[in-house]
């Protein structure tokens, strides 16, 4: 290949990238493992979804598109995926078509550097309000062909390499005998707190049989979503951490308005009371998440959204041993009950910068990353971890071209193997999706320029 190349040839090659680019961001590319490298990104096409009527105005034809295929399957799939989460049917299942996740979440070799968002499903996106302004958020949960819809938009919206179930952390309290709802202007609140030890008397520690009962809607939209994804995308379960449900728990509300003072107090005070609670809600965690593989989840992720509220101190005593032991105790279930071994993934939100040095000597397959600790600094402390995230969601309020900087300076601090992008927490309700699009392209891009040159 010469090294110089005359102007007539520069602006064909730069009309060849921006073509081949152009293409491939109006189509989202499947992952084959053993296939050649353009045979292996054959885009699936995409056509404009009929009949919808709640795509934006002037978004691109890859973003306001869908599957067409993946439409369709929806009244076909309603009976096969209850079906199978009755009989528990796992060998039902469609086969996974784009395994970039799961590879990369396994530390396999991967062509392009997967993506998802935490919060992808929000009500940043038209088609999302369309349901949430016309139903209460716990009936959206609840309802497993709405959570299934809400889950897979995304996918079909962006061609994430991931869906997320659509469904709450919250949602297992009711099963540890805590019940919630949501009040308007504060958000999820517990009815009855708890507040002193002689509480504890009223959390249940629930069975699989009671998991089963108690949350089979969440089953069913898992297992509806993964029959409706139909191989598009890895499908991620999740759960919240033990201290993070327990804060909620004693807190009786969230930590944004309360900065956890009831909660961090409960530990100090009544530090037997809080080990004995974290227990029964670490057993709990690890029996609902092992559920969720039984149901169609393909990867699951711990959220400790409260992680920073605790100092290093308290972490390590009261979030980071139940974190581990959800990770072993997950796998050991899985291989107990014959289930597929699927990746784990946890999110200490707000505490990687302390807490990542004893999660890599953990069970964990992946660790998600917030904005606060640098990828190298990450890569430095956990060598042997595949790492998830990082981008401050605040950059998605930036110029385009401005997002795709900061995504590729990202990515390339990160390396591209062992590494999944995403966000340092999740996206929020005010975002343009256009712009949070232009944080999907970016390995989409990178990938075709790697192919043309």
């Amino acid at each position: 290949t010469p090294k110089v190349m005359t102007a007539a040839s520069l602006v064909g090659a730069a009309a060849l990238v921006f073509a081949g680019a152009l293409a491939v961001l109006s189509l989202r590319a499947p992952s084959q493992l053993q296939a050649s490298a353009l045979r292996h990104h054959t885009p699936v096409r995409r056509s404009v979804a009929p009949n919808l009527g709640i795509y934006g105005k002037g978004l691109s034809t890859r973003r306001a598109s869908a599957n067409r295929e993946g439409l369709s399957m929806g009244s076909r799939c309603a009976q096969r995926s209850a079906r199978a989460y009755a009989a528990g049917a796992a060998a039902e299942f469609p086969s996974l078509k784009n395994d970039l996740v799961i590879r990369a979440a396994t530390g396999q070799q991967t062509e392009r550097v997967p993506i998802w968002m935490h919060r992808q499903a929000g009500r940043y996106l038209p088609e999302f309000r369309n349901f949430s302004d016309r139903f209460p958020f716990m009936h959206r949960c609840s309802t497993p062909e709405i959570a299934t819809r809400l889950t897979i938009q995304p996918v079909e919206r962006y061609g994430l390499d991931a869906a997320i179930i659509f469904s709450d952390i919250l949602v297992l309290l009711p099963v540890l005998g805590i019940e919630w709802g949501m009040v308007k202007g504060k958000g999820p609140c517990v009815q009855e707190p708890i507040n002193t030890p002689e509480d504890l008397v009223r959390v249940s520690s629930p069975s699989e049989a009671d998991i089963k009962s108690e949350l089979g809607y969440v089953m069913e939209a898992l297992t509806r979503s993964r029959m409706e994804l139909d191989g598009r995308a890895t499908l991620i379960g999740f759960s919240g951490a033990p201290w993070t449900l327990l804060g909620y728990m004693v807190q009786g509300e969230g930590a944004k308005t309360t900065q956890a003072v009831k909660a961090k107090g409960f530990l100090y005070q009544h530090p037997e009371a809080a080990h004995q609670l974290l227990t029964t809600i670490t057993d709990t965690v690890i029996l609902y998440l092992v559920e969720q593989v039984r149901s169609g989840a393909q990867m699951v992720q711990v959220f400790d959204s409260w992680a920073g509220e605790l100092t290093p101190s308290q972490y390590a005593e009261f979030s980071t041993p139940y974190l581990k032991t959800i990770a072993t105790g997950v796998k050991e279930k899985l291989k107990e009950q014959g289930l597929p071994q699927v990746p784990v993934s946890v999110f200490p939100k707000g505490a990687c910068s302390h807490a990542l040095k004893d999660l890599a000597q953990s069970d964990y397959d992946v660790v998600s990353l917030d904005w606060g600790i640098d990828p190298a600094v990450a890569r430095q402390q956990a060598p042997n971890k595949v790492l998830q995230g990082n981008l401050d969601p605040s950059i998605l309020y930036l110029p385009k071209e401005v997002i795709s900087t900061h995504t590729q300076k990202m990515i390339d601090s990160f390396g591209t193997q062992r590494y999944i992008a995403n966000l340092g927490y999740a996206v929020d309700k005010s975002m343009d999706p256009e712009l949070v699009g232009s944080f999907v392209d970016v390995p989409d891009t990178n990938h075709i320029l790697a192919l043309l040159t």
